[in-house]
């Protein structure tokens, strides 16, 4: 029975394998001596791991809250873009109008559904979705796009082909900034430890980006320390206030109307200690 009790103390936490993601997560795997365990997945794996209650709180691409049952979403927390992000775009050789078929990365719904809303409502294009390994060269090679996202995305070669980058072109469509993940909270979890330590580990990582951008622009095929620079600390943002939430609520109701989602997904905010998610958000700069 004690050892029952003890495993009933370690906060399991899933976290993102991209490097997007790295600013929210960052010392949560040194929390392990606190009874923290952190497990970083694909988006997709992420989600299943916490419908199927291996975690108790993961980082989700948005469209996954609309197929778990229950969940409850931290206030202020997220991974979005303000107007472009770089690391979700789509490759084509013409227009988008031109599109007959896409091969795609199926790692991340989220990212899925937003192209297939923005072709549908805002190029009239419904075209053949083909799953296919994060390759442009191969992509490219079987399909008139490729949906390429995170780190290969980052890592794509210009000039062999258009780009066009999904969370700019949805910025230009609504006026509103687009939110790829958030944290999710199953049923039962009690979060008066939850919130803090998500909170502190955001506000930490941001703390670090120096050291984050020197560690992965060392790897192989990564853009150079300043583009990361830009990418982590400009391009992207870690706070969930009005216009995110109201990003996502359109998000989820073009995603319904399109079919992609049986209905649109509600957002169930965890108790905040101050009462004041915009405060806690730190605001949307």
């Amino acid at each position: 029975m004690l050892e029952l009790r003890l495993m009933r103390t370690v906060l399991r936490i899933g976290g993102l394998d991209g490097l997007n993601a790295a600013p929210l997560q960052w010392g949560l795997d040194a929390a392990a001596g606190a009874g923290v365990e952190l497990v970083l997945r694909s988006p997709a794996a992420s989600a299943a791991a916490l419908a199927a209650g291996d975690t108790d709180v993961a980082l989700i691409p948005s469209i996954e809250l609309a197929h778990l049952t229950g969940m409850k979403v931290i206030p202020g927390l997220c991974v979005a873009a303000r107007r472009r992000v770089r690391s979700v775009i789509l490759l084509s050789r013409g227009t988008p109008e031109e599109l007959r078929t896409v091969a795609v990365d199926e790692t991340s719904r989220t990212s899925v559904a937003l192209l297939r809303i923005l072709l549908a409502r805002r190029f009239g294009v419904t075209p053949q979705f083909v799953p296919a390994p994060p390759d442009p060269a191969v992509m490219m090679s079987t399909a008139d796009g490729a949906l390429l996202i995170a780190d290969a995305a980052l890592r794509a070669p210009t000039g062999h082909w258009q780009i066009h980058d999904l969370a700019e072109l949805w910025f230009q469509w609504t006026g509103l900034p687009f939110v790829f993940a958030l944290w999710a909270v199953r049923p039962g979890v009690e979060t008066d430890r939850v919130e803090p330590l998500l909170r502190r580990a955001r506000e930490s990582g941001l703390r670090a980006l120096p050291q984050l951008v020197a560690e992965h622009a060392t790897r192989d095929g990564n853009p150079a320390g300043p583009e990361l620079t830009a990418y982590l600390g400009e391009l992207l943002h870690y706070s969930l206030g009005p216009a995110e939430e109201e990003s996502l609520r359109l998000f989820f109701a073009e995603a319904h109307a399109l079919g992609l989602l049986p209905q649109p997904a509600a957002l169930h905010f965890t108790a905040t200690p101050a009462g004041n998610v915009q405060a806690l958000a730190g605001g949307t700069p």
